[in-house]
């Protein structure tokens, strides 16, 4: 029979999460706080119904969690380059700014930097490092490359992220897949 794992861990990301979308919802946009405060709901939820008891294994679940991350930069920079922040404020006319700067030091590279972080800590199964494996599979992975279709249908034309989005899509879809199986294997051994 599997320990039940301590609870402290998903507390204090409920709590981090929720940090995080009151934040998001203070400072930026709300349609793109909207999408990071699906995202948190998200990925918490995948992580504590498949993550959480067991975490993840497997190299190839990290490999591709990486590879995905890798992916992410290649996405911010098409964002970057077409002006995203300025365009998402625009697209939605919200009276609140979106400066490149704030979106560069946070989502480029603070998150990029965690993401990666995660990456290391799943590898030595740190519970709360499967939190942004399931964060990005759900979140920035799959909420964000759909979110990147519904954009240009809205502006009527290119917006910035769109010709990486489907990538977005493909790679969420992988990670989700090998995340689940992970959690049937590992179910299965017990």
């Amino acid at each position: 029979m599997t320990r039940r794992p301590e609870p402290y861990s998903a507390i204090v990301m409920a709590i981090l999460a929720l940090a995080f979308c009151a934040w998001a919802l203070s400072t930026l946009p709300l349609q793109g706080a909207a999408i990071l405060v699906v995202a948190s709901v998200l990925g918490w939820s995948g992580w504590i119904t498949f993550s959480y008891t067991r975490p993840v294994r497997s190299r190839k679940v990290i490999a591709v969690y990486l590879c995905a991350v890798g992916f992410q930069l290649i996405h911010m920079a098409e964002e970057y380059t077409g002006g995203f922040p300025h365009e998402i404020v625009e697209l939605f006319d919200s009276p609140r700014d979106w400066p490149e700067k704030e979106f560069l030091l946070v989502f480029v590279f603070g998150f990029g930097a965690l993401y990666f972080f995660a990456g290391a800590g799943a590898l030595y199964r740190i519970r709360v490092a499967n939190f942004f494996l399931w964060w990005y599979a759900l979140g920035a992975g799959l909420l964000n490359g759909i979110a990147h279709f519904v954009f240009p249908i809205i502006k009527g034309g290119y917006f910035p992220g769109l010709y990486t989005a489907a990538g977005h899509l493909i790679m969420s879809a992988l990670l989700i897949t090998f995340l689940v199986q992970e959690h049937r294997r590992l179910k299965a051994e017990v």
